[in-house]
């Protein structure tokens, strides 16, 4: 068996794929936010193939909910003397511009715990002044006077030469050893000065959280003879091994949305729609991607939580958006999000405590969820209590209960409508010209909406759509994504024979990574690529090396398509060189023909637009190629799709259902 989970905010969710058949099945149980690994490891023995699995990828949480709650533990940072405030300037303007009081995060690091070191690494990696012993000396016996186990160090120009960085952490292996130590040369090898010391403060900051996390689960897992090597998903959508990838650790950030955007990328292959806009709508929140020309969009840098990380990560809008998000009135007005219900107490109708309304309540409302058929039968909910809930909030705002729940339902909608556009403006595309991919659990539900709002006329469920991430996650290739620095124009001779050597060198690490992974050699593939820019700019684009003759035409195309203009005439320089060490997972037939049920005829009363609309109840196994017109509603185990009046929908080869706006 090959099994992929994922520990979402309120459902852990399972697939279970035969190795000989390619036959799939799907699970799914409630998160346990207190430990994460409590929800899978009682799915996996619900399931009962622990001891048959030939592969386990999970996607792991541990690390963004440290970050996202300030659990993790407390650490120090050591740095050059005179640059112990660069954590508190940040990038010294304020984002949110039209904020009259912004209010700036809070470091990961107390200033109290930052020690600065006479040292001195000049722009080009001289050494003008080393590490002392006696600094060392006095950092370890600090950080054992303070019980602080877990310190970045981050030194001037380090990425150029890290001759500094190794000689701290030779001195504090010697003079306290029990101290986990973080180098920004090794967490981020790149320019930026801000963007080296973020990122290697937060890989500090989670480090322990992830490899203490991770090592417990290995001993449950090994408890219940699982065989099966544990691999971790990464933000950047590959996959690694648990025992490499506590080394770095911030690259599991996103592991769970990663998923799902590798799914994406996958089904655009087979359904030879190469441009999709994602929405993974989740009991938590929600996650927009992009697919453009059949390959997830990556980006190197990411901001979770007010914290900056540099590294390879599938682009993503999340917003606080999901079934489980608490309605409520703010100056006059009905807002939803972010603070979410969760697994525990959950929104109101799941009758676990919960009182305040939520999007799923409000879809219980409307007739839009069955209460005796949620989650396939495993779980009843309670119509009375979602009632009460937003018939409250309704009293609040002098508004019918109905309306106030279409009203839940519409400001869900656009928030999840403005991170599609926020997302697609970013990158320079036209909505309209892409197909809406829905899922999660709540996502096609709200498929139909958004691509009404938005302009779309074709939306697409896919099958599996309640565990699509998981699912994901074993079609994801195995990835190590490794960089350096360098500079210089990239027409000059000079820095192209640099270029080669650094290639070389990267690949040559590469290389001995997919070797610990096992990866056969036939599986490999290296990709290439530059961060770019023109000569006078802070901000790359990262463009693929296939031709070196061709490189700065390449740039000039890449700039022009996102910006809508290039400067044909201006330098352009480098900033980093990057690698991707892929070992390709090699596909499957996985027996997705539909299975066929008889349709029954069926009826229910859900709204619409403010009105009671008859709408027909179709089990998706029923459904064919014959299109069922809207209003409807498609109900399968793990999630529900609504069809709305002027809308139809089909269940086309490949298992999918395909809605398509209906011409009035």
């Amino acid at each position: 068996m090959r099994v992929g989970v994922d520990i979402g905010g309120t459902f852990t969710d399972f697939v279970v794929q035969d190795v000989a058949t390619g036959a799939t099945r799907n699970h799914k149980v409630l998160s346990t936010p207190e430990d994460p690994s409590i929800g899978m490891l009682q799915g996996l023995d619900e399931l009962g193939i622990v001891d048959d699995a030939k592969v386990l990828v999970h996607g792991t949480t541990a690390g963004l909910n440290a970050l996202l709650s300030r659990s993790g533990e407390r650490i120090a940072l050591v740095t050059t003397a005179g640059f112990g405030d660069v954590p508190v300037i940040g990038r010294g303007g304020n984002a949110d511009i039209w904020n009259l009081r912004p209010v700036r995060p809070e470091p990961l690091v107390r200033p109290e715990d930052i020690i600065t070191i006479e040292e001195r690494t000049r722009f080009d990696g001289r050494v003008d002044a080393g590490v002392a012993e006696q600094d060392g000396r006095r950092a370890a016996a600090w950080l054992i006077e303070e019980g602080i186990d877990s310190v970045a160090v981050v030194f001037l120009h380090a990425h150029q030469n890290p001759a500094n960085e190794l000689a701290m952490r030779a001195h504090l292996a010697r003079f306290a050893p029990t101290v986990s130590v973080v180098l920004s040369h090794e967490a981020a090898p790149e320019q930026g000065e801000f963007e080296r010391m973020s990122t290697t403060l937060a890989t500090a900051y989670v480090a322990r959280t992830v490899d203490k996390y991770l090592k417990n689960l290995a001993v449950e897992l090994d408890r219940r003879d699982c065989r099966a090597p544990l691999q971790v998903m990464r933000s950047s959508g590959g996959i690694c091994s648990a025992e490499l990838v506590t080394r770095q650790p911030i690259q599991t950030i996103l592991s769970g949305p990663a998923g799902g955007v590798v799914a994406v990328a996958t089904l655009a292959k087979r359904l030879s729609r190469p441009n999709l806009i994602a929405i993974d709508m989740g009991g938590t929140s929600s996650d927009v991607s992009l697919v453009v020309d059949g390959k997830n969009v990556l980006a190197t840098e990411v901001e979770i939580a007010g914290q900056v990380m540099r590294m390879p990560v599938v682009e993503l809008h999340t917003i606080g958006a999901g079934g489980g998000s608490i309605a409520r009135t703010e100056a006059g007005g009905l807002r939803v999000g972010p603070k979410s219900a969760g697994s525990t107490p959950g929104p109101a109708c799941y009758g676990r405590g919960g009182t305040e309304p939520t999007v799923t309540d409000a879809h219980l409302l409307l007739g839009r969820i069955d209460a005796e058929r949620f989650l396939g039968g495993h779980m009843r909910l309670d119509r009375r209590a979602a009632e009460r809930a937003i018939a409250a909030l309704g009293d609040l705002l002098e508004m019918p209960t109905e309306q106030t729940a279409e009203g839940i339902l519409a400001v869900a909608n656009g928030l999840m409508a403005n991170a599609i556009r926020t997302l697609a403006m970013r990158r320079g595309v036209d909505p309209r010209e892409f197909s809406l991919v829905a899922f999660g659990g709540a996502g096609p539900l709200h498929g139909a909406a958004l691509a009404d709002e938005l302009g779309i006329t074709e939306v697409i469920v896919p099958f599996a759509t309640g565990v699509l991430s998981a699912w994901g996650m074993l079609h994801a290739d195995v990835r190590h994504d490794l960089s350096a620095p360098i500079s210089g124009l990239a027409d000059d001779p000079e820095v192209l024979s640099r270029l080669d050597v650094l290639a070389e060198a990267l690949r040559a690490e590469g290389s001995r990574l997919l070797d610990l992974e096992r990866v056969p050699k036939e599986q490999r593939e290296y990709i290439l690529s530059a961060d770019m820019r023109y000569v006078g700019q802070e901000h790359t684009l990262t463009v693929r090396l296939d031709d070196a003759v061709k490189l700065a035409d390449n740039f000039h195309s890449a700039y022009r398509s996102r910006y809508g203009h290039a400067m044909q005439r201006a330098a352009v320089e480098f900033s980093n060189v990057r690698l991707a060490a892929t070992g390709v997972t090699p596909s499957m037939d996985e027996g997705l023909r539909p299975t066929r049920a008889d349709a029954t005829a069926e009826h229910r009363d859900v709204w619409f637009a403010g009105s009671r609309h008859r709408a027909g109840i179709v089990s998706r196994d029923s459904l064919t190629a014959d299109a069922v017109r809207g209003p409807a509603v498609i109900e399968e185990a793990g999630s529900t799709t609504l069809v709305p009046p002027s809308w139809e929908a089909i269940r086309d080869e490949s298992n999918a259902i395909v809605l398509r706006k209906v011409n009035s």
